[in-house]
C-alpha cells in the first residue's frame, strides 16, 4: 500500500467544502435579489438580508477554496 498523504487529503476536503459552499451562497444572494425565484417563499425571495448573508458565504467558500490552493 502507498504512504497516505493527509494533507492532500485535507486540501481536497477543503477545495470541495469551499465550492459547495460558495454555491450555497450563490444560491442566497439569487434567491435575495429574485434572480431565483424557485421555490418563490416570502422567507428568502426578495429579502435583501439573504443576498448580503450569501454575499458573505460566498466569501467563506472562497476563502476556503483558496486555502486548499496553497
Amino acid at each position: 500500500m502507498a504512504p497516505h498523504s493527509g494533507g492532500m487529503d485535507m486540501k481536497l476536503a477543503l477545495l470541495i467544502g469551499g465550492i459547495l459552499i460558495a454555491l450555497l451562497g450563490l444560491h442566497w444572494v439569487s434567491e435575495g435579489t429574485g434572480v431565483l425565484a424557485y421555490p418563490q417563499s416570502p422567507l428568502m425571495y426578495l429579502q435583501p438580508m439573504w443576498t448580503y448573508i450569501g454575499l458573505a458565504t460566498m466569501v467563506g467558500g472562497g476563502a476556503l477554496i483558496w486555502l486548499s490552493r496553497r
